[in-house]
């Protein structure tokens, strides 16, 4: 039997004594106080118990005992009761499965997570049915060793069979759980667990996963759809108690801005590119309904004060403000008083706070690019880094952004060359892997030796690791083929995604080879529909402006989302120039995707680029 915790404490008892003649006041000595552990006592009087009977019924006992010092921490008091169990394979099927998850559970604790799910799996829960009590706990934590496993697929399947009771205390969570991780699956593994999957509540949470994505641009398609799979899955637990981000959708919906006021420069082709985006992604909301908001575009060009033209827009009823895209006024709409209604800044303004309330701001940061850049190479395993950029002015502020990225992971910048306004880059490169050095030492040998006849190959410097490229795709393609001359094409080259002029597939390319890169979704996807109509239904245009596009596109479809991300109900949104998420200044951040030149094509990598490098450097098709 294990012993009652007790605790001693000084205790003053005041004590009134009336005596003959006089009044008196006595105060005793410190007194002990034991306090009683009333979960501890519960379990020694189901010990007792169980030493009174007898099977099946004293080993419910002892595991519930046992259960108690468990969730108190005494792991070995627990051991000790479930040890006592005898034959629990004799035991009555919910008396076997209390057995097998403590067990579970006292080997997860001891580090032993092969022992818990041999536990979890093994034949002392074959006979777990639907309603079982214990299934929830059981299936939660068998998700949850998968989960450690790095096996996502098996543990969402073990979730969606913990949360069939719909009426169990810990559902919701379960759900929340569930739903979570489900989201995490790139849509060819969404679609590998449905070919997989063979049970009715798992078959409805991946419909459910498939038409919430389906229609993740539009939360009017959402919620419609949501609906119809109601209506099919109507026995289903989601059908029931639906996940939080999907449940807020109605809230978020009925709270969307109705009337927005778009401010661009439209005498410049950067304003042109963004309101053709934004324009093409209206309207294609408004094929899927007619609750689109009112739009109103006011022209920004030459403007040296937005006050004017923002407090115009709101007066006309805009509650929602998308814009400006000039620096100067992002600067000026953060300089002020609290904004009277909620404003995304298509640019970034030089402070890296935000000094005004009802302000988002989102653009196309080199900032983000250099990053990612820096991290990609960083997780392959890169350490010494060289860098190649334009000598001028406005190109020593990326060069710098990289480099303090890259010694911010712990990398070390080896040597920098920068280029003018050129087509031969042979003093670049040369410059930068030393082979100028190596050739001065061949003259300067020359010069002393007698003999003319001389051998002499060239020697590159050998502590780079890889090279940051700052180029376009014409540079590009002339500073790749020039490394190669000079004994250095086996150095890695990574870039931004200014190297990439959004052709998929290109003769072009080939002079490209094996350039890492990062790009939007819009660029790297060979075929978004949005793109194929705004491309056929306007003009193709070249990389910059497709990205400036894709901006539109996204500033437009943030419109009802921005409060959903601003609340954190959602991580991230889907977008067309990155994966997009809130910081806590208020900045949008684009998570890219990552690419690699082969063969004059552009394959997409299987790389989290917020993630370990350990990860399988698998090519997949651009096509999705």
């Amino acid at each position: 039997m294990l012993p009652r915790s007790t605790v001693t404490a000084p205790c003053k008892v005041l004590m009134i004594a009336l005596l003959s003649g006089c009044g008196a006041t006595e105060i005793s000595a410190p007194q002990p106080v034991t306090l009683v552990n009333t979960a501890v006592v519960q379990a020694e009087a189901l010990v007792r118990a169980a030493g009174e009977s007898s099977g099946d019924s004293a080993a419910r006992l002892l595991l519930e005992a046992a259960q108690i010092y468990f969730d108190e921490a005494d792991y070995s008091g627990a051991r000790e009761l479930a040890n006592r169990v005898q034959t629990p394979a004799s035991l009555a099927a919910e008396s076997q499965l209390a057995y097998a998850l403590l067990q579970a559970e006292l080997a997860k604790v001891s580090g032993d997570s092969a022992a818990a799910m041999r536990w979890l799996t093994g034949n002392l829960t074959q006979s777990m049915t639907e309603g079982s009590p214990n299934a929830p706990e059981l299936y939660t934590m068998l998700g949850s060793l998968h989960e450690d496993n790095n096996n996502l697929a098996d543990a969402i399947n073990a979730y969606a069979m913990a949360a069939r009771q719909i009426n169990h205390p810990n559902t919701a969570q379960i759900v929340e759980r569930l739903w979570a991780r489900l989201q995490v699956l790139e849509a060819e593994e969404l679609e590998q667990l449905a070919d997989s999957a063979d049970s009715y509540q798992l078959l409805g949470w991946i419909e459910l996963g498939r038409v919430y994505r389906a229609d993740e641009f539009n939360i009017r398609s959402q919620l419609d759809a949501i609906e119809r799979w109601k209506q099919v899955w109507s026995n289903h637990t989601a059908a029931q108690i639906l996940p939080a981000d999907l449940a807020s959708l109605q809230s978020l919906w009925d709270a969307r801005p109705r009337s927005i006021a778009l401010l661009l420069p439209l005498q410049q082709t950067a304003g042109i590119a963004i309101q053709e985006g934004f324009l093409s992604a209206y309207y294609e909301a408004l094929a899927v309904s007619r609750e689109t908001p009112i739009i109103s575009i006011y022209d920004t060009s030459g403007l040296l004060d937005v006050e004017p033209v923002y407090q115009e827009a709101v007066a006309a009823g805009a509650d929602l403000i998308i814009g400006p895209l000039n620096k100067d006024l992002v600067n000026q709409l953060n300089s002020g008083d609290r904004l009277p209604v909620p404003t995304l800044a298509l640019n970034y303004s030089d402070s890296p706070q935000i000094m005004t309330g009802n302000l988002f701001q989102f653009g196309l940061a080199p900032e983000d690019e250099i990053s990612q850049a820096a991290a990609l190479a960083w997780n392959i395993g890169h350490r010494q880094a060289a860098i190649i950029a334009p000598d001028t002015f406005n190109y020593v502020r990326l060069r710098t952004a990289f480099a303090n990225a890259w010694q911010n992971l712990g990398g070390n910048v080896v040597s920098n060359a920068t280029y003018g306004d050129t087509n031969d880059y042979s003093d670049v490169v040369k410059r930068l892997i030393a082979i100028d050095s190596s050739e001065q030492r061949a003259a300067d040998l020359l010069d002393l030796l007698p003999r003319t006849n001389l051998e002499f190959t060239p020697r590159r410097r050998q502590d780079i690791d890889f090279i940051f490229l700052v180029a376009n795709p014409r540079q590009g393609r002339l500073i790749k083929p020039t490394l190669a001359f000079y004994y250095a094409g086996d150095i890695p080259v990574y870039a931004l995604p200014s190297i990439f002029d959004g052709t998929i597939e290109s003769a072009e390319n080939r002079d490209l080879e094996g350039i890492w890169f990062t790009d939007a979704p819009w660029l790297l996807d060979s075929a978004p529909p949005l793109r194929q109509r705004t491309d056929a239904e306007l003009r193709p245009v070249p990389g910059p402006l497709q990205r400036l596009r894709a901006l539109g596109v996204d500033s437009f479809r943030l419109y009802p989302r921005l409060q959903q991300l601003a609340n954190a109900q959602v991580p991230s949104i889907p977008g067309t120039t990155g994966v997009l998420s809130l910081s806590g200044n208020q900045r949008i951040y684009r998570e890219l995707e990552v690419a690699r030149f082969r063969n004059g094509k552009v394959e997409l990598q299987a790389l989290d680029i917020s993630t370990s490098a350990s990860q399988a450097l698998n090519a997949r098709s651009p096509t999705r």
